[in-house]
């Protein structure tokens, strides 16, 4: 876990602002869930076991997580406030995600969009479209699509499948799959599942389509008339490449070999890279299951979640520059003595009022001093404010960091300061 500096975090909210900005234009408002959920929420639903976790127990012997995904919470969140909400509901999340087995980031900010209640591939396309405005505000060269329906595989295993088998033996052999070394490693973890060659031939026929788009559809259209089950997915499969095209997704493909969230996703997943990358932007997909299983209510829902402090160091690698928002005219006020500086703090605060970004200097330390002390907190202006003269008026020094220069006012009152601040 890191401290985040000034520079950090003013990238980090102008990055959070571009997608929650862009999320509200199409619909998703914001919600927060708490940074603690009780372990029940994740058990069984999170694609982390709880042993990677951090998690504590509190006085009274409850066991809590702290939140290392959002899509458990925002379920719960949507089942306790939003059940008989008209479909669908659309949110948007954006806050810090904990991973303890994470050696390089153990916490980070995550932005995530859900649409809860629609089984159409039209929400999916909608989350993708979303994230791909930003990526185009900001700059990225292009990017591309990558998707999968794991109920394509699920269909071909489900063929064996016993009374005795459960779905969750499924999910087990499509995991052991995805991290499987070579392919016989593929051979021996379907073998030890006792699954028949037919259906080990037709798998590693269809992970032989890796990144070969066409040449997937036509196995895929092949092994139909084999396992009957997979024509609706197939179907499905080109209404999701439909949808896609119809919200104007570049480069989008279909990915049979890409099993990426075989124990958290329902059916079809995505990811979306910069064009060139090999590290993916942001990654979502079904995850239809997860109502059903904390609370026995079938819901639909999509989502797709990244990390915001990985999307910024993806952007410097393909060189878009962050243009943080300009900031109001600030600047440094020092004055000659405590009782001067009472005198003119409620002309501080009503230019503060005004917009502008008004420091007192609390230590009395020379102007010298005052201009260094602006200049390292990166203000427009260093103010001294004496009393001179018969008359007690009040002059000022004032230094314009911004173009090294410097000039000499004198008010006569209270008002002609108030507007001489306002204007140098």
């Amino acid at each position: 876990m890191h401290d985040l500096l000034p520079e950090d975090l003013a990238k980090i909210e102008h990055i959070k602002s571009l997608f929650l900005a862009t999320a509200e234009r199409y619909g998703f408002v914001r919600v927060q869930t708490p940074a603690l959920e009780f372990a029940e929420i994740y058990r069984s639903t999170s694609e982390f076991p709880e042993e990677r976790c951090y998690s504590l127990v509190d006085g009274k012997s409850r066991k809590l997580i702290l939140r290392s995904d959002p899509d458990a919470p925002l379920t719960r969140l949507v089942a306790s406030h939003f059940r008989l909400a008209p479909k669908p509901v659309k949110l948007a999340f954006c806050d810090s995600i904990f991973r303890s087995w994470n050696p390089r980031r153990r916490e980070f900010r995550m932005f995530g969009i859900n649409t809860f209640g629609i089984d159409e591939p039209t929400a999916d396309a909608e989350i993708l479209r979303v994230i791909a405005d930003v990526v185009d505000e900001v700059g990225f060269p292009d990017y591309r699509v990558e998707f999968n329906n794991l109920q394509l595989f699920r269909c071909i295993i489900g063929e064996s499948r016993t009374e005795s088998q459960s779905l969750d033996e499924v999910g087990n052999i499509l995991y052991a799959i995805r991290f499987a070394s070579d392919s016989e490693s593929i051979i021996a973890s379907l073998a030890s599942h006792h699954l028949p060659q037919s259906i080990i031939d037709a798998i590693l026929e269809l992970l032989g389509c890796r990144d070969d788009e066409p040449k997937a559809y036509d196995v895929l259209a092949r092994l139909s008339g084999l396992f009957p089950s997979l024509i609706p997915e197939l179907e499905k499969t080109l209404a999701f490449r439909t949808a896609l095209a119809d919200h104007g997704i570049r480069n989008a493909y279909l990915n049979v070999a890409n099993l990426h969230g075989t124990g958290f996703y329902s059916g079809f997943m995505y990811r979306l890279f910069p064009k060139e990358g090999a590290k993916e932007i942001g990654d979502g997909g079904r995850y239809d299951h997860m109502m059903q299983q904390m609370y026995n209510e079938p819901m639909p829902v999509a989502g797709i979640g990244l990390g915001i402090e990985r999307f910024i160091e993806l952007m410097a690698a393909n060189h878009c520059p962050i243009t943080l928002p300009s900031k109001p005219r600030s600047m440094v006020v020092a004055c000659a003595d405590s009782a001067l500086a009472t005198h003119c703090r409620p002309i501080l605060g009503r230019v503060r009022s005004a917009g502008l970004i008004v420091e007192e200097d609390l230590v009395n330390r020379g102007f010298d001093k005052t201009v260094r002390y602006a200049e390292s907190k990166r203000h427009n202006r260093a103010v001294m404010i004496i009393r001179s003269g018969p008359e007690r008026n009040l002059r000022l020094k004032i230094v314009n960091l911004d173009k090294n220069c410097a000039d000499s006012l004198v008010a006569t009152n209270l008002e002609e300061l108030h507007g001489i601040l306002l204007g140098c």
